[in-house]
């Protein structure tokens, strides 16, 4: 059976799109980690600017971080627009074709008049003119946005054949929406809530951008047309792995509410707990940690409360039962025979990612959670909880996780058949 035409430019758009999510991810854990995330109070403006016009030479402090994220974040947007796009092919037909060609046009035009004006008015001397300028600077964003918009959908010239891949995109784009809507109320409302559910998002949208690209990819069709000879130890792969993930989502949801709480040194040694197996689980014990804390002399180790410890010690729980899952995983990957290619490349990543991981997650607690190895240890979380999501999605797909063990039973020769074949 022949293989689906392969759709490259939509596959190389969603691996883009996966690439500009991670640095967004990083770039959340340096917002949560130096306690930046209201530094900007109004959403969608900065300080009542159009965000996308707000002076760089006001980007300091913890506003840098604030509105570079916010702008990150557009652009994972537009990318996510384009991947829809690019999937349905709006430009498919001539006659649209010619229709977004003709609104690119008038849209262009618009955009250079109305940037025209915007400097105009801003020269001028009249009275209200910060108004007229602000009302004049969100109608230009808005024109030259769906000029960007337009300009892509004309582009866009071949639908993609496949629903589940073209309804997939819609699935990131809404996703990311989302994701935008629930960080915007997270400012507005300042609830920290929103802002925990906003980190747990995240994980989730990325993991859905790296499926996306892993569906449009050429190794989707390939990996099911391909023969494994163990079936049985590949199913059990996929389990594993599916747990896996699992275990790393719920662990990465730790980390979030631990981050959020100012949790991530309520525990200042590692391995032990206060020189214990065992963090503090009474009054008494909680003062003792806080005396040894204040008797360290550093800034960083303030006071902290019996919740903290435990929530800080729930995630270093989190961390070896991931660890002993993922080991798991690894030894399952390597001990098998007939995998083929689906477990070679994304079991080495995982092996990596998860060293790193751990490593990361020790010097934060060492070097009392300096803001670039506190948000790097988010980031790889990220990439372990992806690289895990797609080798479970791999072994799945090439093992046939969700159908019957009988489709993978060969079928008896008879003994007409068997006559033929030594004959």
């Amino acid at each position: 059976m022949p293989l689906p035409p392969y759709n490259r430019p939509l596959h190389v758009l969603a691996i883009l799109t996966g690439l500009a999510t991670f640095p967004l991810i990083f770039m959340g854990g340096l917002v949560t980690t130096l306690g930046a995330g209201m530094s900007v109070p109004d959403w969608p403006n900065s300080y009542g600017y159009n965000m996308f016009l707000f002076p760089p030479n006001q980007w300091v402090g913890g506003i840098l971080y604030e509105h570079t994220h916010r702008l990150m974040g557009t652009v994972v947007g537009f990318l996510a627009i384009s991947l829809a796009l690019c999937a349905w092919g709006p430009a498919e037909r001539p006659t649209a074709r010619k229709g977004l060609g003709i609104a690119t046009l008038l849209l262009g035009l618009s955009t250079f008049v109305l940037g025209m004006m915007l400097i105009v008015i801003k020269g001028a001397q009249i009275p209200d003119v910060a108004q007229v300028a602000s009302n004049a600077s969100h109608t230009f964003v808005g024109s030259a946005s769906l000029l960007l918009i337009c300009l892509v959908a004309w582009r866009c010239r071949r639908r993609d054949p496949r629903p589940a891949v073209r309804w997939l995109r819609v699935a990131v784009l809404v996703a990311i929406c989302l994701q935008g809507i629930i960080g915007g109320y997270r400012v507005l409302l300042v609830k920290l809530g929103l802002a925990m559910i906003h980190g747990c998002i995240a994980q989730a949208v990325f993991c859905l951008i790296g499926f996306a690209a892993f569906r449009t990819g050429p190794n989707w069709d390939r990996v099911k047309q391909e023969s494994f000879a163990n079936t049985a130890g590949g199913r059990r792969l996929a389990w594993i792995a599916l747990l896996a993930v699992g275990a790393i989502y719920g662990q990465l949801i730790v980390g979030v509410i631990m981050r959020h709480n100012d949790a991530g040194l309520a525990i200042a040694d590692v391995p032990l707990a206060y020189g214990k197996l065992l963090p503090p689980t009474d009054a008494a014990g909680v003062d003792a940690a806080n005396l040894w804390r204040a008797n360290t002399g550093e800034a960083d180790l303030r006071p902290v409360t019996l919740t903290q410890i435990w929530l800080h010690f729930g995630h270093r729980i989190g961390a070896t039962v991931v660890s002993l899952v993922l080991l798991g995983l690894i030894a399952t990957a390597l001990s098998g025979k007939g995998f083929g290619r689906v477990v070679g490349v994304p079991t080495g990543l995982v092996a990596l990612f998860l060293t790193l991981q751990v490593s990361l997650g020790i010097l934060t607690v060492l070097y009392r959670k300096p803001a670039d190895i506190a948000s790097l240890h988010v980031a790889v979380g990220a990439l372990l909880l992806l690289t895990t999501f797609l080798l479970a999605s791999r072994a799945v797909r090439a093992f046939g996780l969700l159908q019957s063990e009988t489709r993978f039973q060969p079928v008896p020769e008879t003994a007409n058949q068997s006559a033929l074949r030594t004959a």
